[in-house]
């Protein structure tokens, strides 16, 4: 049997306490870089600012949105035939700009500028809402000299241009400016019916201006 030196369990002792006494100090030192690392506050993350749409995006895009609405989407009550209109748009270049009227059969009717701003919401006033829809009517005498549109182009320097939305699809046409000026014009009824809902818009925002100076 082999004789063991009772030195060697004492050294034995000694080094089992070291290491244990290492590994505490090393845990300790571990934990308190992770606690420190915790506690380091994140640099703050700055967003990249959206830039501000001009006016000239902010109206294709209403534009754009009044000419593919459908008939289903604004809920009209009943079915329409395929040629028949729910919508009329009528856009006019003015002194390098355009101004577009959007109509629904519902009764609404909105204002575009090219250049930003017009007005919209026509359809919470009667006298507005009758002559929109009214508007909107008479675009089926006017669809026979229409054609389908292939795009939906702005109208040119002194331009009338007429987009009628139907069930199957967007019709247009557009026309001399001068030549509406002409009663007998096969437009021209349509035109001035255009202009009288844009007239009574306008005397709409002119009385709210007029309540909120008092």
């Amino acid at each position: 049997m082999r004789h063991i030196h009772p030195i060697q369990p004492i050294s034995l002792i000694i080094m089992i306490v070291v290491l244990i006494y290492y590994k505490r100090k090393t845990s300790q030192k571990g934990g308190g870089a992770r606690e420190a690392r915790k506690a380091e506050p994140r640099a703050a993350v700055t967003q990249p600012a959206k830039p501000e749409e001009s006016a000239e995006t902010i109206f294709k895009g209403m534009r754009r949105e009044a000419l593919a609405t459908t008939a289903d989407k604004l809920n009209l009550g009943r079915e329409y035939a395929a040629d028949e209109p729910f919508g009329l748009l009528m856009e006019m270049e003015i002194s390098g700009s355009t101004v577009t009227l959007v109509c629904f059969a519902t009764g609404d009717a909105s204002v575009y500028y090219r250049t930003g701003g017009g007005m919209v919401g026509g359809i919470a006033h009667e006298k507005v809402r009758k002559a929109a829809a009214d508007f909107v009517l008479q675009a089926r005498e006017a669809l026979p000299r229409m054609i389908q549109a292939g795009g939906h182009p702005l109208p040119g320097p002194g331009k009338v241009r007429f987009y009628a939305l139907t069930p199957k699809g967007v019709y247009t046409t557009e026309t001399d400016r001068e030549i509406l000026a002409d009663p007998e014009s096969p437009l021209a009824h349509l035109y001035y019916s255009g202009q009288d809902v844009v007239a009574r818009m306008r005397l709409v925002q002119e009385e709210r201006a007029q309540k909120a100076a008092v």
